[in-house]
């Protein structure tokens, strides 16, 4: 490898401790050290020495000798430079590919062998690696050079002004002519890459040696979006070429940009971290401006890329109707759905709301065919009825009228949901009156005891259900939500326990079934907020009953479910438990526990070797009536070894 002869070495406070370091080089080159404000008060006295020059210190300090170098080389004289990163410059070291060992880098520096670089400038102030304009929160943290302490503060920071997000309306004109109007939060300039979370999720094909800026503009519709658009970018999560939903891309030589406010004060604009320039800003590509040195892999990531077609991706940005809703105020939490979105919607949940001969009959077929299959104890059957029910519909129509104040159409969906209860328990009542000697089956009793994971079906049911009816694309997923959240057996189960006399049997399954309902109301009436057809919830009033009512429904289920856990918990113990009966060993081999009659009853099986009297019985019946109330069953069955 071919070194310099002779090198000029600029640093700052930060950077004078490598002087003895680089000028004691073991590869000949002879080291001039200066100062840098030294060297920028009269470079002419020093370029005789050497044109290449070794950079180290800020990226401020950095960016004047750039500008200094790039003048020269465009009067004749060609300048390169080798880069020394500090310590804690992780930007300017991943971008050049540089190492963590000053060794390492004082070599690349003093190489021989230097090539051009395309470098970027925004009104004539150059700029290495990235140009921000207005806010990009949290994503910056990330992309800065910051220390541990400041990186933390930045993230507090960040998330701060996260709930504060506002729009700017901003006019883009690029080198071909091409004129962009709309509203965003922020843009983002990049010259390459290389440790940059943004665009290397999004450009695949970058380069520090391209002759095509590349503008991103930032402009959620929410602050939602903005975290779904910087999640994956942040942690690194594989992405396919497609934009993210908040992000635009504009490629091309040039680039003007302006903004426009209503007196407020204009986006702050920071070039490589430096706080620099004002509005209008003309960002433009400055072909092969200087020569550098930089390890080989920077120049494998970095092929020189001729000028390309210029690119634009505006898809996501707010088009004109939208971008009223978002010039200079706050983003919403939420999305706001587009009127066209929403009008679709709309009409089909309004349908959804009014009761026809068809909802009738799909509602006696599928609480019949749940009633059948009950008794059965057949989950197929029971599976056909979930995907004939049709009561998922009024549901989501309840919920859109709770979230929009839609007083008609709540009503309307209420009707709807009392007639075909009213239908399903009637008809499964009458079915219940001509099958009286049926015992209750396994699948029966699942559904009379439902706890608080049946409430977090529900839940989640809902939050399905109101994604996929809002995404007409997926409605023919509704089927499999369907199936997920039973709404008609539990109704069939209740109406089978008032035929049959057994009110606990109706208590428990109508619990469940008013589970359910509640749950998926409240589910997906915050679904349909999150997914922007309402900022908030207009029926308060309705709001508040629907979340009482599955605060009181809560308890019950807690009790159910505590209950499950007590007795998970005394047959775990009771398994394999030997107990001394009068000197015999007795072994309880397992132990369940089952209700009937709304009454519990614990069956107990026990190994012995010979067989108790009746005393010794009664005294082991007492021990394990300990565990349990008074009032609960024992059943013993006893095996003997031989």
């Amino acid at each position: 490898m071919d070194y310099m002869s002779q090198a000029l070495f600029i640093y700052d406070e930060n950077s004078e401790q490598y002087i003895d370091e680089i000028k004691n080089n073991s590869y000949g080159c002879n080291i001039l050290a200066v100062e840098q404000t030294v060297f920028l008060s009269d470079p002419l006295e020093y370029i005789e020495f050497s044109t290449h020059f070794v950079l180290s210190g800020t990226l401020e300090m950095i960016d004047k000798v750039l500008e200094y170098a790039i003048a020269q080389s465009a009067n004749g004289q060609l300048c390169s430079l080798g880069f020394l990163p500090l310590a804690e410059q992780r930007i300017l070291r991943k971008a050049y590919q540089l190492s963590h060992e000053m060794e390492e880098n004082i070599e690349i520096a003093l190489r021989n062998d230097v090539h051009s670089v395309n470098l970027q400038s925004c009104n004539n102030k150059i700029y290495q690696f990235k140009a921000v304009i207005g806010e990009i929160p949290l994503l910056e943290a990330w992309h800065s050079d910051a220390s541990s302490v400041a990186f933390i503060k930045n993230i507090f920071l960040g998330l701060k002004q996260f709930f504060k997000l506002s729009k700017y309306k901003i006019s883009i004109e690029t080198h071909h002519g091409k004129e962009i109007s709309s509203v965003a939060n922020g843009v983002f300039v990049v010259n390459q890459n290389r440790g940059s979370h943004l665009t290397h999720a999004i450009q695949q094909k970058s380069s520090m040696r391209s002759e095509m800026l590349s503008l991103m503009v930032i402009s959620p519709f929410s602050a939602i979006e903005y975290f779904m658009f910087l999640f994956p970018l942040i942690f690194h999560i594989s992405k396919d070429n497609r934009l993210p939903h908040a992000v635009a891309n504009i490629q091309s030589s040039e680039i003007k940009l302006e903004c426009e406010t209503l007196g407020n004060e204009l986006p702050e604009v920071i070039l490589d971290d430096i706080k620099s320039t004002s509005f209008p800003l003309h960002f433009k590509v400055l072909k092969k401006a200087v020569k550098i040195n930089a390890a080989e892999k920077f120049w494998e990531l970095n092929p020189a890329v001729t000028a390309e077609k210029e690119v634009i991706r505006i898809d996501n940005l707010p088009d004109e109707k939208e971008s009223g809703k978002y010039y200079e105020k706050k983003i919403p939490f939420f999305s706001v759905a587009s009127e066209e979105r929403f009008k679709e919607l709309f009409l089909q949940l309004r349908e959804d709301a009014h009761s026809n001969s068809l909802y009738v009959i799909l509602m006696l077929l599928s609480t019949l065919l749940a009633s059948l299959g009950l008794y059965a104890d057949s989950s197929a059957v029971i599976i056909g009825a979930m995907l004939l029910a049709p009561l998922m519909s009024p549901i989501l129509s309840c919920s859109m009228g709770l979230l929009r104040g839609e007083d008609r159409l709540f009503y309307q969906s209420v009707k709807k949901l009392f007639l075909g209860i009213s239908l399903a328990l009637l008809a499964s009542f009458l079915l219940t009156l001509f099958m009286p000697q049926m015992d209750l089956s396994a699948e029966i009793r699942a559904r009379i005891h439902p706890n608080l994971i049946d409430l977090a079906i529900a839940i989640f049911s809902g939050v399905a259900a109101a994604y996929t009816k809002a995404h007409k694309e997926l409605l023919s997923n509704l089927a499999g939500v369907a199936i997920a959240v039973a709404l008609v057996p539990p109704l069939a189960c209740a109406g089978i326990g008032i035929g049959r006399g057994e009110y606990y049997v109706f208590e428990g399954a109508i619990l469940l079934f008013v589970t359910n309902l509640v749950s998926i109301m409240l589910a997906a009436t915050i679904t349909f907020q999150f997914l922007g057809f309402s900022s908030t919830v207009k029926s308060k009033k309705s709001m508040s009953v629907v979340v009482i009512t599955l605060l009181i429904l809560s308890y019950p289920l807690y009790r159910t479910y505590d209950d499950s856990l007590q007795r998970y918990h005394l047959t775990q113990a009771l398994a394999n438990e030997q107990v001394i009966i009068n000197n015999q060993s007795v072994l309880i081999e397992g132990a369940s526990i089952d209700y009937k009659h709304n009454q519990r009853i614990i069956n107990i099986t026990i190994v012995l070797r010979e067989r108790l009297k009746y005393q010794d019985l009664q005294l082991l019946r007492q021990k394990i009536k300990q565990r349990f109330g008074s009032k609960d069953q024992l059943r013993i069955t006893v095996k003997y070894l031989l």
